[in-house]
Order: structure tokens, then sequence, then C-alpha cells
């Protein structure tokens, strides 16, 4: 919606949405309607048998404390609160999209639907959508909905100057209500698309919460500062972040009101004093400026939505529409797709190299779970402190089990971006040079996936596959099917287990002095310095890449910010409360210089000999780095100022 409305200002053109509420939704749901899906869709056999007695027969009571009513019969709809009821739901509700014409825009995200359509001329826009509102009228009537005609409402987005006239549109032969503002999915949309209306309910609301944490920041019984951040982070910035890579790109001047929440939230945390700088805030508390935490939380996204190609915001964040225009017209608010593309090719994050999100080949129920050997992790023997011949000893003990088996190694290695992944066994050896910026976790599994294809066409019958990632065999254990590399190994897995072969997973430590296993690690290492294999990986290997990309920012920031970081902020009542009180500037007492947080540290000769008792004179940074708060407070307590920081 963000991106056709952009596209839409582009052209100046006008576009009217409908934004429709179903009464009662889940309660009027048509169960026969349901059924009668789900047999087009070809489910046949018991499952529709069993979701029938699912649906039908079902009572129902209401409690008002110790207190039941009477049982009535659930006619209709689906259970509140079932497992199944919201993809049952989604099954009755999915076939509103056929109402539309292709260049309608349409969202549908379970009962949240609306419509959109543009155009230069309001008679064409009013025509197009009556007619899909007819269709919609007899959908509602052929699949037992019922549109709300008071709280079905219209939005006229447009930000041309001149004078122009609202829609008239009607539904069930009700005008439906045009409204300035609207609420759709969590976000306030005003007709101008500026995003004031939500922010501004936005900084009441976070207004309101930080009451919360001005309690638990009590000085006599509070909370201590890691709690303190971790309510922030819980009840305020998660209000933040929600939709913050779409409204993150409003105008400059309307995103400062969420700057002085942040601010507000980390100096109840921190106890800090009111002028203390806002950079010496951030770095204590670790919470980067928030137009930072808006760019890493888009471009996270970004990276989450490359990975499926068929979501229907895919086109509009990657294939956006008139990026040229967007680029030479600077001060038009251009689309969040188009805003965040300098930033994902400077980050170096490849889209290429992101693996597609896929199912299984096999059903998930029919998987074969693969047979790994966890002994030698299980015995608990702590490696730095372990002799190499134990765990050999334990090794050999292993083989003794699996005498006639062939053995495969494993092993995944990652050089500064470079990574690689290899395969060795007695006959062959594999090797794989994964994209730049991999994670090691992805090396370890897309080995173990080389060792399993070598078996396709092999003569073996029984193999035993060695790999010193335990992290890697546990996902695969616990069948982690969110990754597309376990898919993969899971499905070859259960080819060859169809094909009778019995293959088994043993985790071994690494760098013990097993020969497989250092054969292993020396092909991946060399595999390193090889060319990049056409393979991609998962999204969420890049993550970290977006991370260090904001924080080489922050640290700029942080650089170039002349402050030092109540004392290691460097501002303390006692050193600018002056500030408040429209006062001169303290002086010590027994220096007659200006009085700061590093002259009463380092500096103050009066309390040179108390000083030395504690910590020796140094710089600011060394300070706080080797010396103990506690050794600081106990300084500033013994020269009575404590008190009055």
């Amino acid at each position: 919606l963000e991106a056709y409305l952009c596209d839409a200002f582009a052209r100046k053109e006008h576009v009217v949405s409908i934004f429709f509420y179903l009464e009662k939704a889940y309660g009027t749901t048509w169960t026969y309607g349901i059924l009668r899906d789900l047999f087009n869709f070809g489910l046949r056999g018991n499952l529709p048998i069993f979701i029938r007695g699912f649906l039908t027969s079902r009572t129902f009571r209401v409690r008002l404390g110790s207190h039941l009513s009477d049982s009535f019969s659930q006619i209709q709809g689906v259970p509140q609160g079932s497992i199944l009821s919201v993809t049952l739901f989604a099954v009755k509700i999915n076939s509103i999209s056929n109402c539309l014409k292709t260049d309608t825009e349409g969202t549908l995200f379970v009962d949240d639907f609306s419509i959109s359509y543009r155009s230069k001329h309001m008679l064409t826009i009013e025509r197009h959508l009556q007619q899909c509102l007819c269709r919609l009228e007899q959908w509602a009537d052929q699949n037992g909905f019922t549109f709300s005609s008071s709280k079905t409402v219209c939005m006229h987005f447009c930000q041309l100057r001149s004078l122009h006239p609202d829609p008239t549109l009607t539904l069930f032969k009700r005008n439906i209500p045009v409204v300035k503002t609207f609420k759709f999915l969590g976000q306030l949309l005003d007709s101008k698309f500026s995003f004031i209306p939500h922010i501004k309910a936005l900084v009441v609301k976070c207004h309101r919460t930080l009451d919360v944490l001005r309690v638990l920041a009590n000085s006599q019984w509070g909370s201590d500062r890691d709690t303190l951040l971790r309510v922030y982070r819980a009840l305020v910035r998660s209000k933040l972040d929600y939709g913050s890579h779409i409204y993150g790109y409003a105008r400059p001047s309307y995103l400062r009101q969420l700057n002085t929440i942040h601010h507000t939230g980390l100096r109840l945390c921190l106890g800090a004093f009111p002028t203390s700088p806002v950079e010496s805030l951030y770095t204590e508390a670790n919470e980067p400026p928030l137009h930072y935490r808006r760019l890493q939380l888009g471009m996270n996204y970004c990276l989450r939505l490359s990975a499926f190609p068929l979501n229907p915001a895919y086109n509009a964040v990657f294939k956006p529409c008139l990026p040229q225009y967007f680029e030479s017209h600077q001060t038009v608010i251009s689309p969040f797709g188009i805003q965040l593309r300098p930033n994902l090719e400077a980050s170096e994050i490849n889209i290429n190299d992101i693996r597609l999100h896929s199912l299984s080949i096999t059903p998930p129920w029919l998987l074969a779970r693969p047979t790994i050997i966890l002994s030698i992790a299980n015995a608990m023997l702590p490696k730095q402190s372990t002799s190499p011949l134990v765990y050999q000893t334990l090794f050999a003990e292993l083989l003794s089990h699996y005498p006639h088996y062939h053995r495969i190694y494993t092993d995944g290695s990652k050089t500064h971006d470079k990574v690689a992944s290899a395969a060795f066994s007695s006959s062959n050896t594999f090797t794989a040079r994964l994209p730049n910026h991999s994670s090691i976790f992805t090396a370890e599994l897309y080995a173990i996936l080389m060792a399993l294809r070598t078996l396709r066409s092999s003569t073996y019958t029984k193999i035993v596959i060695f790999s010193d990632s335990l992290s890697a065999l546990l996902a695969i254990h616990h069948c982690k099917i969110q990754n597309p590399i376990i898919i993969d190994v899971l499905d070859l897995f259960t080819t060859l287990y169809t094909a009778g072969k019995t293959i088994i997973f043993v985790w071994i430590p690494s760098h013990i002095g097993i020969p497989g296993n250092d054969a292993a690690d020396l092909a991946a290492k060399a595999a390193i310095h090889n060319d990049i294999d056409q393979i991609t990986v998962p999204y969420t290997d890049f993550k970290p890449l977006s991370h260090r990309y904001i924080q080489l920012f922050w640290q700029g920031d942080w650089s170039r910010s002349t402050h030092i970081s109540r004392l290691r902020i460097g501002h303390t009542a006692l050193t600018h409360a002056h500030l408040l009180k429209h006062e001169p500037r303290p002086v010590c007492f027994h220096c007659s210089t200006p009085l700061t947080v590093a002259h009463i540290l380092l500096y103050c000769s009066h309390y040179a000999s108390i000083r030395h008792t504690y910590f020796p004179t140094t710089d600011m940074y060394t300070l706080f780095k080797n010396t103990s708060i506690t050794q600081i407070v106990n300084y500033i307590k013994e020269i009575g100022i404590y008190h009055y920081i």
C-alpha cells in the first residue's frame, strides 16, 4: 500500500481505499462453505471428515465467576481460540480476492481486507470501485459474511493542492463514510500519507508507558539498570519499532518527537542527569539512535522478504515503479524499497546470494529421523583441561561399534569474510566455496549436505558421518525445517534411507588429532581461496552484516563527539545543575578551576592522597575500563560528594 500510494503521488493521481470490517467474522463463518471450499481444493479422505466432526454439533456455555449458563448450540462459526480456527477461516475468506479486477490493488490479512484504485479522475475511481463493491455484496451473500456498513470506511489519499471532491460509494445501499484517518494493521493512516497522526498517537501512548519506568526507577527501592532497560525495550521500544520501516521515512521534523521518548526512557533507565549528552546515553545503554534502529530493522525486513519472492510486498520493495523519478526528485518522499537500496548495496549484502524459501518435497510427517550419536558430547569433558588422548580413546571406542561402515568427515571453515565447506573420505574429497559473509553454521550444514550427495551414486550401504559441529547436528535432530539447508539434508537423508542405506551421524571434537577430521579441516581451509560457487544461503546469515553496517555509522558519530562518557557520562548535579538553574558555572573550592567530573576523579590536587589509595591517576577511558565501579564510588564517598552527584 505504501509503494502504491507513493507511485500514485508521483504521477499526481488520486487514490481511494476502502477498508472493510466483517461483523463477527469468526462467529459467522459458514461451516458448510468451509467444507465445500476444502472439497474444491481437492481434499479427500479422513481429514475433511475429521474437520466436519470438529465443526458440527458444538455447544458452549458462558461462565461468570463460578456460575455457568445453560448450554447453547453453535450452529455456525469456527471455535474461538482453536488451533484450526484461523486456518479454516482463511480457507473460507480466501475467495474474496476473486471479486477484484487485475488493476485493483487489494490486501487481505486474516479479516483485515482493503481495496484501492487510483486515477487522475474521481469519476473513474468511483465507477471502478463501485463495480467491485457490487461483486463483494454478492460474495458476502453467497458465503454468509456481513460487512458492517458503519465501520467499513473509505479514505481519499491525495497530495494535490487543488479542490477535488471526495468519492461517493455505496455498500448495501448505504453510503460508505469518508474519513481523514484510519488505523489499518496498527498504522494510523491519514489522507496526506504524512504519518503525522500516527506519530502523535505513538508519542501519547509511549508517554503513558514511560510512567511505569518512572515508578520502577525509584532511587530508594527501584529496579537496577539492566532490569529497567529490559522493561524499556519490552514496553516502549517495541511500540517505536512496530512498522518503523514504513513510518520511519516520514519527514525528519515529524520524527524528532520520537527522539524525546527514546532519550527520556534511557535517562530513566540509567539514572542520568537531565543535561547528559544523548551520545553518552546511547553508549551507556548500548542503544543506537532511533534512525539507526529503524534502518537496521528495515534492512532485516528486506533480508527476510528477499527469500519470499511470492510475498505481495516483494515487487513493491525490490521492483519499485519510477525509480528514476524518485532519484531525481530528492524532496519527494520515495517508497521504502528505493530509500533502502543504497544501504543494502553499501553494506555488501548481495540479495542474489540468499536462498529462496521452499517447502520440503517430502511431507514433514514422512521425513525419516536420522540417528545422531552424541556420546562424546554427553561425557561433559571440558576441552581445555582434557587431554586429546582421552578424546582419541573415546573416538576409538566409537569406531569399534561401526567396523564395516564407510566413514565421511565434514567440516566448515571461515577466515574473515570467506567461508568454505569440505567432506573427506578415504576415496574422495569434496569442497565448496560459499558466498562471502556466510555463517560457519551454514558451512557445517552444507558440508553434511555434500557428504549425503556423494552417497546417491555410491555402492556403500552403511555410512557414518562425523561432524565437529554440535549445533548443526542438533538442528538436524530437532528438524529445524525453517532452515532451507536442513530441509535439503532431511529430504536427501529420507531418499537414501528409503533406498536401503543406513546412515549414522556422530559428533566428534575438533583439533584433537583425529586424522579424518584434520583432513576435512585442511580441505575446507584450502577451499577458502577458491572462486565462489553458485550456492545460495539462508537470509539469516546476512543479518550480522546489517548490524555491523549500523555499528560503523554509530561508531563514527561517537568518534566525532567531543563528550566523555551521573560519572561516566560526565554530567552530574554537582557539575551541571547550573545549566538548569541558570547560575554561573561552579569552580573547585581548592583549585579555583572549573568543576568537572574529570577534575574530581583525576586532577584535583587536594584529593591526590585519597585518590592513590583507590586507583592510579590516569585518563578517563583507562580509569573506567580497568577500575571497578565499587572503588570509584568509595572514593567519591570518602571525599564527601557522593550525595551531591
